[in-house]
């Protein structure tokens, strides 16, 4: 009988190693700009109903960037998918970052940023199985699943820190550079 997959030879994969850090990038970087645009519209406005729409601008794209975008990731190589992703992203979170930006336009911007991230996941989680296979892709799913889940609460604080030490715009400058840094893991990191 063959021993069983251990975490270690699921991160003895190197594609593997680069879908993992790309993931903890990406995710952090989308709650690290809703929560640094959550505050700034806080802070213009001393509104928490607006700060509460702009934070809900971050989570309703997953209903509709899941229904209309997530099949994006069938049709196109995965890899491009998730670059492209990642791409659009870095722009539209630079956006952000830029100076008199009304709010509006922030929360459009924040808005259309996270509809990249359902077609990202669905590419992310179709490329798995071409890179794991058997128990490893049983305990490495599991590791995403895990690492999705602890990346947003670390994103969040790492918002919160980033916004309180450096400013939202900085903060933003630095979500933007996640996703380029994520997008680069995936375009060296994964074969096409």
């Amino acid at each position: 009988m063959p021993p069983r997959a251990t975490f270690r030879d699921v991160f003895a994969v190197r594609e593997f190693r680069a879908l993992w850090f790309s993931e903890i990038l990406s995710v952090a970087g989308d709650r690290l700009a809703l929560v640094a645009l959550t505050l700034l519209v806080y802070n213009r406005t001393g509104s928490p109903l607006l700060a509460a729409v702009a934070y809900a601008a971050g989570y309703l794209p997953w209903v509709i960037g899941g229904l209309f975008l997530a099949d994006v990731a069938d049709r196109y190589p995965r890899r491009t998918v998730m670059v492209g992703c990642d791409v659009v992203r870095a722009v539209l979170v630079a956006a952000m970052a830029v100076p008199g930006v009304p709010l509006l336009a922030l929360v459009a911007l924040l808005f259309a940023t996270t509809m990249f991230t359902p077609p990202f996941e669905s590419a992310r989680a179709a490329i798995t199985p071409d890179i794991l296979q058997g128990e490893l892709y049983v305990l490495g799913a599991g590791v995403i699943q895990t690492t999705f889940l602890a990346a947003q609460v670390a994103g969040a604080v790492g918002g919160g820190i980033a916004v309180a030490f450096v400013g939202t715009r900085p903060a933003l400058a630095i979500d933007a550079g996640t996703f380029v840094l994520s997008g680069l893991l995936i375009a060296f990191g994964i074969r096409a």
